[in-house]
């Protein structure tokens, strides 16, 4: 056993899977990059008569709360899994850009469309939050700040959810 999987062990008190753990939190990284371009996309494409206030309080709150999350997250993988190409740029690049691939971009979409496709996003990363949890879970992994950082990051965002529905809803009673 290396040093590293016994250090995880006794600071989780479980048997971590370090390696195991390296690719889920990869994915989570990847993910929410791909989250934070997405947004941060719509946010400078957003237009309409709603165009101020998408702008900067529904896209814009959304896009820079990811960003921050993002710098958090690697923060945490790299401090928690000792493994530093968690932060290869290229890698979470490559791998966020073949998610966005699977959904379309608020570059060619109207303002209800935008609103619509966000409030589809935010809840399958929801989801996906739910599943690497369990993922890092059934690791070994998961320690409490992490625990508290996925938790706290569902909160927002399910709040995020709110908004772009009812951004969606204005759009549709116009």
């Amino acid at each position: 056993m290396s040093n590293m999987a016994k250090a995880m062990r006794e600071h989780c008190g479980c048997d971590a899977d370090v390696e195991k753990a390296a690719p889920i939190m990869a994915e989570y990284i990847a993910t929410t990059r791909a989250l934070h371009l997405w947004f941060h996309g719509a946010h400078n494409v957003t237009r309409g008569t709603g165009f101020a206030g998408d702008h900067e309080l529904i896209y814009g709150k959304i896009y820079k709360r990811v960003q921050d999350d993002i710098d958090g997250l690697i923060e945490k993988a790299v401090g928690l899994l000792e493994d530093e190409e968690l932060a290869c740029p290229t890698a979470i690049t490559s791998r966020a850009a073949e998610i966005l691939s699977d959904y379309p971009s608020p570059s060619r979409m109207t303002s209800l469309a935008i609103a619509a496709a966000g409030k589809s996003l935010v809840k399958a990363y929801l989801k996906f939050l739910s599943h690497i949890s369990d993922e890092l879970k059934a690791s070994g992994v998961m320690t409490l700040g992490l625990e508290d950082f996925i938790a706290s990051a569902a909160n927002v965002y399910e709040d995020f959810v709110y908004l772009l529905q009812q951004r969606e809803k204005s759009e549709l009673q116009n």
